[in-house]
């Protein structure tokens, strides 16, 4: 019995054998995935981090919060420590920054961060309030950052409306109570306003 061989091209020649699927591949040892394990590990403390940032809102466990710890740091630099405490069980009150900008002209200009009339899509308009909530928890937070948070702020606004000197002021947003809303109380009422002065800035501070 003779061996069957493939046939010629049209040019005479015989194609390239195929190797088979049975011969050795490349070597599949530890050293092709040794890296996959660093990648894999941070991608699971990500994955870990993300899932403590709401579950160590209060209420919750002490161990949980304990965690919560070894992953903070990490949490903060990507801004990524985020939860549910906007939402539930206890919504605390909204933070906004009021200005007044004095331009060369002497004109005096109002504003608010955030602004709805300013800020669109709302997506733009929840990133700026981000940065006034951001304000607002600062203050438990390293005291060297709070300062640093209100003059970039101060920065931003002098340079957006070409002013020689602003003016800060906090405002607190708080919560009506329950039965306040059920017997007809606005959500805007000005009693539900708290304003505390931030501080006076001028071109020449930066």
């Amino acid at each position: 019995m003779t061996s069957s061989s493939p046939p010629p091209d049209s040019e005479g020649a015989r194609p390239a054998a195929v190797p088979s699927v049975m011969e050795s591949g490349p070597n599949r040892g530890p050293a092709s995935w040794w890296w996959k394990l660093p990648l894999s590990a941070a991608i699971l403390y990500h994955l870990a981090a993300i899932v403590l940032a709401p579950a160590s809102i209060s209420p919750s466990s002490a161990l949980i919060r304990e965690t919560w710890r070894g992953v903070g740091h990490y949490l903060q630099f990507v801004n990524l420590n985020h939860g549910s405490h906007f939402f539930a069980p206890d919504p605390g009150p909204a933070t906004l920054v009021r200005y007044t900008a004095k331009l060369p002209s002497g004109e005096e200009v109002k504003g608010q961060i955030p602004d709805r009339t300013l800020q669109w899509p709302r997506l733009l308009y929840h990133r700026h309030f981000m940065l006034t909530e951001f304000l607002a928890s600062s203050r438990y937070l390293d005291p060297r950052i709070r300062p640093l948070h209100v003059r970039a702020l101060a920065r931003q606004i002098l340079r957006s409306q070409g002013a020689d000197e602003v003016t800060l002021e906090e405002v607190t947003h708080q919560l009506p109570q329950p039965e306040w809303v059920r017997s007809g109380f606005s959500l805007n009422d000005p009693e539900l306003f708290e304003v505390q002065p931030i501080g006076r800035f001028e071109r020449g501070d930066f």
